[in-house]
C-alpha cells in the first residue's frame, strides 16, 4: 500500500501538529580556542559583545581550550577574543545569529572555532561569515526588526524587514529573517521570494536553504522540499531541522528507510530538547511496517521528554490501540 500524505496526517493529526512549534531561538554559543601551534589554549578571555560592541557577557577557556554563552538571543553580536600572551594575536569576529522560525524547540547551538596566530603573521579565524557592506539606514531598521522579535511582535518585525530590504534589495540577513520569520507565521509561500534571493545573494547559506526546504514541506511541493534540504545539509550537517523535515518528506514519499535513518540523525543532533518531535514521526514509519511495539516505544520516549505536552491524552490513547494490535 503507497504510504500517501493523507494517511501521514491522519496519523500525525492524532499525535501532534504537522507544523512544528514556533518561537524566538535562543542560542548557545561555543567553541573553542587554537594556539598558533594547532594546540588548545586554556585561561584566553572570550567577549561577548552586542552590536554596538558593548560586552555583555565573557567567558574564559577551560584546560580544553572551550569556551560557552548560554541564553543569547538572535541578533547581532561581536566575539572577542584576548590572549594573555601578547605575542599571540587577538581577533574579533562579528557573528549573526537568526531568529530561525519554525522549530522543533527554540533552542539552538552554534560553533565558533578560533585559531590565534602569533602577532608577526596575519590572523585567520575558523569557519567563514559571509559579510556585506550594508547601508546605516538599513542595519538600523534591520535591528529595530530583531528587537521586535525578541518582544515577540512578529507583525511589526515583517515590516521592519521589508522596509530594510526595500532600502537594500541584496541585504541577505534581512531576506533570510524575513523569510524564517514568514515561516514561522505559517505565510510559507511569501517566504519563499526572499528566501530564493538570499540563496542567490549567498548560496553557501544553510539556514536560507532550511527555510525554502521547511517552506515547500509545508506547501506539500516535496519536488523542491527535498534538493533543498539535502543542500542544507551538505552546507551544514548539524542543522537537525535538515535532517527532520527531510525525514519527513520521505515518509510522505514512501521512502521509509531513508527518513527513519534521517528522524534518527536528527534526534542524535538535536536531542530531546530540540528534536524531540522525531519521536513522532518514527512512530508513523514503525506503525506503517506493523512494527508496534517500535511505535509504542517511540511514543513512551516521547511522553517522558514531554510530560506536560499539550498531545499527552492523544498519545496515550494511540499506545492504547498499538498494544492492542500486539495482542
Amino acid at each position: 500500500m503507497k504510504f500517501t500524505r493523507a494517511r501521514v496526517m491522519l496519523l500525525l493529526l492524532l499525535l501532534a501538529s504537522a507544523r512544528l512549534c514556533s518561537g524566538q531561538t535562543v542560542y548557545e554559543v561555543e567553541g573553542t580556542v587554537y594556539g598558533p601551534d594547532g594546540n588548545v589554549l586554556a585561561n584566553v578571555a572570550i567577549s561577548l559583545q552586542n552590536h554596538a560592541a558593548v560586552q555583555i557577557d565573557q567567558d574564559i577557556t577551560k584546560s580544553d581550550g572551550r569556551y560557552r554563552f548560554a541564553g543569547v538571543l538572535a541578533g547581532t553580536y561581536y566575539l572577542a577574543v584576548k590572549p594573555p600572551d601578547k605575542t599571540v594575536q587577538s581577533v574579533v569576529q562579528k557573528i549573526e545569529l537568526i531568529n530561525s522560525g519554525v522549530s522543533a524547540s527554540n533552542f539552538s547551538k552554534e560553533r565558533f572555532d578560533f585559531t590565534l596566530k602569533n602577532a608577526t603573521t596575519p590572523q585567520s579565524i575558523t569557519g567563514t561569515v559571509f559579510a556585506q557592506v550594508v547601508p546605516p539606514e538599513a542595519e538600523k531598521i534591520y535591528q529595530t526588526a530583531l528587537a521586535d522579535i525578541s518582544k515577540g511582535d512578529k507583525g511589526s518585525a515583517i515590516k521592519e524587514l521589508k522596509n530594510a530590504v526595500g532600502i537594500f534589495p541584496t541585504y541577505f540577513l534581512a531576506l533570510q529573517q524575513l523569510g524564517l520569520l514568514y515561516i514561522d507565521v505559517e505565510k510559507d509561500e511569501q517566504a519563499i521570494e526572499p528566501l530564493n534571493k538570499a540563496v542567490q545573494v549567498n548560496a553557501k547559506a544553510a539556514n536560507a536553504h532550511l527555510g525554502l526546504g521547511m517552506a515547500y514541506v509545508n506547501l506539500d511541493r516535496l519536488e523542491k522540499a527535498v534538493p533543498e534540504l539535502n543542500t542544507a545539509i551538505a552546507l551544514d550537517a548539524r542543522l537537525f531541522r535538515a535532517h527532520l523535515f527531510l525525514g519527513m518528506a520521505y515518509i510522505t514519499q514512501g521512502k521509509l528507510d531513508a527518513a527513519e535513518k534521517l528522524l534518527k540523525q536528527a534526534y542524535s543532533i538535536g536531542g530531546p530538547k530540540q528534536a524531540s518531535a522525531a519521536h513522532l514521526y518514527l512512530t508513523s514509519i514503525y506503525n506503517t511496517r506493523k512494527e508496534y511495539q517500535k511505535a509504542i516505544d517511540e511514543l513512551e520516549a516521547y511522553l517522558k521528554e514531554n510530560p506536560k505536552a499539550p498531545n499527552a491524552s492523544n498519545i496515550q490513547q494511540a499506545i492504547g490501540k498499538l498494544k492492542a494490535k500486539i495482542k
